[in-house]
């Protein structure tokens, strides 16, 4: 209720300053990025309050300001205008201007930014290591072993992506990374808070029934309340509500209230490449990459997803690798069985030429000394 009040009391939005998009920057890249810095986010201690902020085009151009999650700044930040201290991965410290009325960072930012080349879709995690200080951590939006990669026979995971099952402790690190995640939807109503956030999202008045859906136009993907499809591209939507389709469900219904709707897209996001990736497999694949993505699927069937339909398909295309193998590993002893077996043979046979050559020559002998014995003189 709190953030619905904060949407409903926003005012008319002010006119955007044009400023450059990276469009090389695709959601799913930044969905990814986003992922990676809520997991090195969990991994940090919980007594030292942190956040993820996502780089959006005004945190990284043009105006250079950058708002910060208003429940962080009332819990946390001073009362009155201070400087804040940067503290960057290598030590290094940059002074920055922390304004109470925005919420946020102005003077120093600039200088931040540029100094570390951020771009946007990248993802930093704020930890408040002193009064007044961060430690920054920059996770890069493009320079990610997190970017997602379907090929026709494989999936590569930034983290490779099999880091998301390997390294995200659901049941000890879940509850923590919905706690300190501020980001999503934190609107203060002035020209610091992030306007490209709740841009197209909206709350949602009541859930249709799953059965009651039609077509894909009386589809609609919500998380907590809010709507989330401008989150996601149309392609991954269609695929998606095909998905959902086929177990004639919403898959992502049973996700816990409350959950990080940035964190939401990233699942739904990385579901579909999964999915994707299995109707694209051949039989060439390596187990390896099939227990990538179970590992990946177990996580967010932990966190509440519907995706034990994609884990029991994976189960039998691992059952048919396995049959396979095991027969063809098989068939090829039984060929170095019946190699080693010819090679023996043709010792014998061999053996056997030599012995018959032999023979042949004494045969000749005894024919001659055969004669002269029977020629001999009484």
């Amino acid at each position: 209720m709190e953030i619905q009040q904060q949407v409903l009391q926003i005012k008319a939005p002010k006119p955007k300053r044009r400023v450059k998009i990276d469009e090389n920057c695709d959601p799913l890249s930044k969905s990814a990025a986003f992922l990676r810095a809520s997991k090195v986010q969990a991994s940090l201690p919980p007594e030292l309050p942190s956040f993820v902020k996502p780089m959006s085009p005004s945190h990284v151009s043009a105006s250079f300001c950058l708002g910060l999650p208003k429940k962080f700044c009332d819990a946390h930040m001073p009362k009155q205008d201070e400087t804040i201290v940067l503290v960057d991965e290598d030590g290094k410290e940059f002074n920055t201007k922390f304004l109470v009325e925005k919420t946020g960072l102005s003077s120093g930012w600039r200088a931040f930014s540029i100094g570390h080349k951020l771009r946007e879709g990248d993802a930093l995690v704020f930890q408040l290591i002193d009064s007044w200080k961060f430690k920054v951590y920059i996770v890069r939006v493009h320079s990610l072993n997190a970017t997602v990669t379907v090929s026709r026979n494989q999936i590569e995971f930034g983290l490779r992506n099999s880091e998301i099952a390997e390294d995200m402790d659901i049941d000890s690190h879940q509850q923590n990374v919905q706690d300190k995640a501020l980001v999503v939807l934190d609107q203060s109503g002035d020209g610091y808070a992030d306007s490209d956030v709740l841009d197209g999202l909206r709350f949602s008045q009541s859930v249709l029934d799953f059965n009651d859906i039609q077509n894909i136009d009386d589809f609609s993907i919500v998380v907590d309340d809010l709507v989330v499809d401008s989150e996601i591209p149309k392609h991954f939507r269609i695929k998606y509500y095909e998905l959902c389709h086929s177990q004639k469900s919403y898959l992502h219904e049973n996700l816990l209230k409350g959950f990080n709707v940035k964190l939401a897209v990233g699942i739904i996001l990385e579901t579909v490449t999964i999915a994707d990736a299995i109707k694209a497999c051949k039989v060439d694949i390596a187990r390896d990459d099939l227990a990538t993505w179970d590992k990946t699927l177990k996580a967010f069937e932990d966190l509440g997803m519907k995706v034990g339909f994609l884990r029991a398909r994976l189960c039998k295309l691992v059952g048919l690798l396995f049959e396979l193998n095991e027969l063809l590993e098989a068939k090829k002893n039984e060929q170095v069985k019946a190699e080693e077996e010819m090679r023996r043979v043709r010792e014998v046979i061999k053996n056997l030429d030599v012995e018959i050559e032999s023979l042949e020559l004494k045969g000749k002998n005894l024919e001659l000394a055969f004669c002269t014995e029977a020629n001999a003189p009484w």
